[in-house]
């Protein structure tokens, strides 16, 4: 989904700014939001170079398969592990007023809470492929010849097509994800867990997080990190919009809904979680004590939110 255009009617376009996705908004450099989060929290370099001193050497190297789609099916993978009775929306959404394909999406969610109980890593995987797919409909709309694009013309949107367009490559890389996973992110969740959690502000800029478990916020990547010139040999790093991305999310629950003392980064690859207490977090970007209700009423407020209230 691309970011809106901005509309302007008087001098302050910021009053008029119109949001469609905070990692639009993020990219964006001409963003109310994304100028606010430089101003108010430049600190980065610190919490970037910890994070850094943590990372080991990768674990999990790409292959063929599409590197987006790899990140979500993953991101669904740990939700269905996590919580295996989830039944995700977005994968949805992108088909919404076609209830024979949106059946067809809810059979393939069955299969993915199926499969996660005896373990079946084969079909796990292929749902969660499948469930990306669909999701990247949502978000970037049905594109042309593509996989999805060709088996709605030809009548073959079934269960058992959407599961069969996960390559080889994919299944490996997500067999090789979870098990890392289950035995560096996993054993540290513990309920109550919020998969693809949304905020109060998601109705100004569309936004939902990864998940959420026992207070603490995890953002899951699936990036491979840049080359060392040198070497040649790739490390996992943390870029200052992924640092900003997190933060934003803790601000963006304006009414304090999820209780968040916590925000974390799980790098998958690396097999590295990074965690921090969320408002020393904010104070050391920030290089200035912060309150954290009166950081979240800016935010909403930046965003429009005057405007309405949480519970519109």
């Amino acid at each position: 989904m691309a970011l809106s255009t901005a509309r302007t009617t008087g001098p302050d376009r910021r009053l008029v700014y119109v949001y469609t996705n905070l990692s639009a908004a993020l990219r964006d450099k001409t963003s109310p939001l994304r100028e606010y989060l430089h101003q108010r929290y430049p600190n980065t370099r610190s919490v970037q170079a910890e994070y850094r001193r943590g990372a080991g050497p990768l674990s999990v190297d790409t292959g063929g398969a599409n590197p987006a789609t790899l990140g979500a099916a993953f991101d669904f993978t740990v939700r269905f592990l996590l919580v295996p009775d989830h039944a995700p929306l977005l994968p949805l959404l992108g088909f919404f007023g076609h209830p024979r394909e949106c059946a067809v999406i809810e059979s393939v969610i069955e299969t993915a809470q199926v499969a996660v109980t005896p373990a079946d890593t084969d079909q796990l995987s292929r749902a969660c492929w499948a469930l990306a797919m669909c999701t990247d409909v949502y978000r970037r709309g049905l594109l042309r010849e593509s996989a999805l694009d060709n088996l709605l013309r030809t009548g073959r949107f079934t269960p058992d097509h959407l599961l069969a367009l996960t390559p080889a490559d994919a299944i490996r890389q997500l067999w090789e994800l979870r098990v890392l996973a289950e035995e560096h992110l996993l054993p540290h969740l513990h309920p109550p867990s919020y998969p693809g959690p949304t905020f109060d502000a998601s109705v100004l800029c569309n936004a939902d997080a990864d998940l959420i478990s026992a207070g603490t916020l995890i953002d899951l990547k699936t990036h491979l990190g840049p080359k060392h010139q040198r070497t040649g040999l790739r490390a996992d790093s943390l870029t200052g919009t992924d640092l900003y991305q997190l933060i934003t999310y803790a601000l963006f629950d304006h009414t304090d809904t999820y209780g968040l003392t916590d925000v974390g980064i799980y790098s998958a690859r690396y097999a590295h979680l990074a965690t921090w207490p969320l408002q020393p977090l904010l104070t050391t970007l920030a290089g200035t004590p912060i309150d954290l209700a009166e950081e979240r009423e800016t935010v909403w407020t930046l965003l429009g939110g005057h405007l309405h209230t949480p519970s519109d």
